[in-house]
């Protein structure tokens, strides 16, 4: 889908698991970009996806390396918490909150059967330019945590 600018947008499903407005506040606030805070709060910015990055109305351009920095920070984190059981060496069970475990399985790299990991899949083909920021790696906490317990 093609925004006004004539930009490739993201599918409505995976912006909300990657540049939702909440995560896009957070991202601004991590990147030390608060001034906008003064005017509008999280719920009153508009977001566009651009080939070299994210528009934010209210605070600028966004590099999709920044967003990919950030995307890497918050699964690391999140995924240093989480309880995991390894019931083999390319399986481990991984806690998560929408069901009480995950599958996280390896191949040639940790997959994930959370609904983060399957749309985050789709970036590779609906925002090449943030997939070639993550290292052409696609994961979530989950995998991180998989990754982390060895």
């Amino acid at each position: 889908m093609l925004n006004d600018a004539g930009f490739n947008q993201p599918s409505s499903q995976l912006a909300s698991q990657t540049i939702s407005k909440r995560a896009i506040a957070d991202l601004l606030i991590w990147l030390g970009r608060t001034k906008w805070q003064s005017k509008w709060n999280a719920h009153d910015l508009e977001i566009e996806s651009w080939s070299i990055g994210i528009w934010v109305k209210q605070a600028g351009i966004i590099s999709y390396k920044d967003l990919a920095k950030w995307l890497k920070f918050i699964s690391q984190v999140r995924g240093e918490c989480l309880k995991v059981e390894k019931k083999g060496e390319r399986l481990c069970l991984v806690a998560g909150r929408q069901q009480q475990w995950y599958a996280v399985s390896k191949s040639s790299v940790w997959q994930c059967e959370c609904m983060l990991f399957r749309c985050r899949r789709r970036i590779a083909k609906e925002m090449p330019k943030l997939y070639e920021a993550l290292d052409k790696k696609v994961f979530c906490h989950h995998t991180v945590a998989a990754s982390l317990a060895g």
